[in-house]
């Protein structure tokens, strides 16, 4: 018998199309047939599209979509206070009348719902549907069905998106409700209760909804890997960006790609990284002894745990050590996170914001042939880690001692000798 496979999509406004790429990289791969869609506030309506079978017009909505499409009046650029003071004039008469409102105007919103919601398609489909809404009072959860849609089903869609107190609230038989995320914005219970043993749950936040679903034989969690824009963001390219990672995020998930945060072709870690990952657990050892005599060292596991909390993971496998270390350089040096990179392209980009470049082909000067005026003037661009592999290059000019290196920045050590194991491989290529 086959088991019920539902996809769960987050609230999160126009975040909402980071799902929009993951579908993408799902049907690309033939994953997206699912039994049951639920979803709360955007991930209701991109769930209802999803059911209707209307991916394309998912994706025209988020491509056309703007700030009179969800709002009558004015809307900020984004919710930045300084932004917001600059447009303060404008902002003004549309805060008078979400006073007098006790919202603002969403028929826009209401419309929009009622062009992309059909219910002849919708009831047509052989996938079932659900979403979250919650009482105005006391926020007690609706548990919205396919059955209880057939009356009212594009009320439903926006009383699951009433982001009170912005949105009104959205009045149904007499009843106020609220955005279903007053009460689970990300219902993988519900998909739970409805009978689902095989989950995709589509979060769309840095630090997931729910963490208590990560590492679950029986759920595949994907979430983005840095913080997308606020909820009400209309900017098209951080949309498309968003796109993007939506679509490496689940290509990583399912094994397609590797990486966390950055993505990766397909490989396999070359020798030096357990060379790096022996001298990682010495250094622990270092840290771990230090501590028993002295407080003001740092917790004897501060690597590994700094990259769990990265991570969102309670354990770290040898590839989660190598992508934890990976992103952190990747990002200092400003690297492209929407591309998919071979691990080399990668260390020669990393590397070459680190030592002098001798050859077009980015082979290295072996450690102890480096200038060392010229290398001294790359480290001032890089800050503490690059000090800390000026040390680790040469010991005999270190500019820190063992004990503020142990006690302040064990990360930063590690992530030195891990650049500085990846110099000594290439100078041997």
């Amino acid at each position: 018998m086959k088991k019920k496979k539902a996809l769960v999509l987050a609230g999160g406004g126009t975040r909402g199309i980071y799902q929009a790429g993951c579908i993408e990289a799902l049907r690309q791969i033939g994953e997206d047939d699912y039994d049951l869609i639920t979803g709360t506030s955007v991930g209701a309506l991109n769930a209802a599209m999803l059911v209707q079978h209307d991916f394309e017009n998912m994706i025209e909505m988020y491509e056309n979509i703007a700030p009179d499409q969800f709002i009558n009046g004015f809307v900020p650029s984004d919710m930045n206070l300084a932004h917001l003071f600059k447009e303060r004039e404008q902002l003004i008469p549309s805060f008078r009348a979400w006073v007098q409102q006790h919202g603002v105007d969403i028929r826009p919103f209401e419309q929009m719902v009622e062009k992309y919601y059909i219910p002849e398609k919708f009831f047509a489909s052989d996938i079932d549907f659900g979403c979250i809404t919650a009482t105005a009072k006391g926020h007690e959860p609706v548990y919205v069905s396919k059955e209880m849609m057939k009356e009212n089903g594009g009320d439903w869609l926006i009383a699951s998106a009433a982001a009170y107190p912005v949105f009104p609230m959205k009045v149904i038989d007499g009843v106020e409700y609220v955005d279903g995320g007053y009460f689970d914005n990300f219902p993988v219970d519900y998909a739970l209760r409805k009978g689902a043993r095989e989950v995709i749950a589509i979060d769309l936040s840095l630090n997931p909804h729910h963490p208590e679903y990560l590492d679950r034989y029986m759920i595949r969690y994907i979430h983005p890997h840095e913080e997308l824009f606020q909820f009400l963001d209309f900017d098209h390219e951080k949309m498309r960006h968003a796109r993007v990672l939506g679509f490496n995020d689940t290509m990583k998930v399912y094994g397609v790609y590797k990486g966390e945060r950055y993505t990766f072709e397909p490989f396999d870690l070359d020798q030096y990284f357990d060379e790096w990952y022996i001298s990682l657990m010495m250094l622990e050892t270092k840290i771990k002894l230090a501590s028993q005599f002295n407080e003001r060292f740092a917790a004897s596991d501060a690597i590994s745990e700094r990259l769990r909390n990265q991570l969102h993971v309670s354990h770290l496998t040898k590839e989660q050590y190598f992508f934890g270390m990976v992103d952190v350089l990747m990002d200092m040096c400003g690297l492209d996170c929407e591309k998919v990179w071979t691990v080399s392209e990668a260390q020669k980009q990393v590397l070459s914001q680190f030592a002098e470049c001798v050859e077009e082909d980015y082979a290295y000067i072996p450690q102890g042939v480096l200038d060392i005026a010229s290398y001294i003037r790359t480290l001032d661009q890089k800050g503490i880690v690059s000090k800390l592999l000026h040390a680790v290059l040469y010991p005999d000019h270190k500019v820190f001692s063992d004990a503020l290196i142990l006690s302040v920045y064990p990360f930063e050590q590690a992530l030195a000798e891990a650049v500085v194991m990846a110099m000594r491989q290439l100078a041997e290529v």
